[in-house]
């Protein structure tokens, strides 16, 4: 992923995580230990910004009811 420029890193990382065909190198397979890694830490922050609006919604929606 070095050398990726963010448009490229986001288009890889919106996409569904396909795992590249590896051989038995211990090399490759940590390669696509990191790049299932970045790819979960890429979604979780996704999440994560996704929870925080609707959490900013609901705090919004309580305090008008109240």
């Amino acid at each position: 992923m070095s050398g990726d420029t963010p448009e490229e890193i986001r288009r890889r990382m919106d996409g569904d995580f396909l795992p590249k065909p590896s051989s038995s190198a211990l090399s490759q397979n940590d390669g696509r230990m990191t790049d299932a890694a970045e790819y979960i830490a890429y979604h979780l922050g996704q999440i994560d910004k996704k929870l925080d609006r609707l959490i900013a919604i609901l705090e919004v929606s309580a305090n008008r009811k109240s």
